[in-house]
């Protein structure tokens, strides 16, 4: 929706245009949202690398960064130039008055509980309450969120989505994006599949909703192992979609009848 806009999200906000910013993710979302009627959407805060989005209108003002990555995007760019959060917010209230309330929102690269507070905050001061008008999640991308995963379940999500190729690249300390160590990037390294058992089994503590967005759930032995785990939902890509939900009904219908 970004790209297709044309303009950086940044400079909507420095031109005094933060309503076309608004207009342009109320439509786009509102139209996902009345596909998926009656069926929950989760819509993902903006996540913008300093290296990318540079073709559009205000993007030769984003800063130098030796490395993008781990730099000044997710949450901590939101909270910095919290009116573009609070532009993405108000898009979702509006289409919330609207009578579309099946949209959710997560914020993204959350490494901290007082991220998670500000951003509420922010909700609250344009009309919404958090976890009760609207669905309010977070994204498992960090090894941080994993480690104080029930410091944020106490401070209250509804949900929560694992980012799998950034947690891969962050836990193992690869570039994904690096050919030269693409043998290297494995979602199923045990550090990586530890990290999610232990983010499952604390969300499932608390009702948190957990599920899994990314490439990762296309892998047969990654879906029966989240089934194993109790996950809530996977996501898998489109050629894939079949054959994964064959093996996730295969898997349910296993671990049933060894709990009988």
């Amino acid at each position: 929706m970004i790209a297709e806009g044309g303009v950086h999200p940044a400079e909507y906000i420095r031109s005094g245009r933060e309503s076309e910013y608004v207009d342009l993710l109320k439509t786009g979302i509102g139209k996902i949202a009345k596909a998926f009627k009656g069926k929950p959407v989760w819509v993902r805060c903006s996540d913008m690398r300093s290296d990318e989005y540079r073709n559009l209108e205000g993007g030769e003002k984003e800063p130098k960064e030796t490395d993008p990555m781990i730099g000044w995007h997710g949450i901590r760019r939101l909270l910095d130039q919290s009116d573009i959060l609070r532009a993405e917010f108000q898009a979702l209230k509006e289409l919330h008055y609207e009578g579309i309330k099946n949209v959710g929102v997560m914020l993204p690269f959350v490494i901290r509980v007082n991220e998670l507070q500000k951003a509420k905050e922010i909700m609250r001061s344009i009309g919404l309450e958090p976890c009760k008008s609207i669905e309010f999640g977070i994204m498992i991308e960090t090894p941080a969120a994993c480690w104080i995963i029930e410091d944020l379940c106490k401070e209250g999500i509804s949900f929560v989505s694992f980012g799998t190729n950034d947690l891969t690249q962050l836990t193992l300390g690869i570039d994904r994006n690096n050919e030269r160590l693409a043998k290297l990037f494995d979602e199923m390294h045990p550090a990586v599949l530890g990290e999610i058992a232990k983010v499952i089994k604390t969300c499932k503590k608390y009702g948190v909703k957990t599920s899994i967005c990314g490439q990762a759930g296309s892998r047969p032995e990654m879906a029966e192992f989240l089934v194993h785990q109790g996950i809530d939902s996977i996501s898998a890509n489109m050629d894939a979609i079949t054959s994964i939900r064959h093996l996730v009904a295969r898997v349910e219908r296993k671990v049933l009848l060894e709990r009988r």
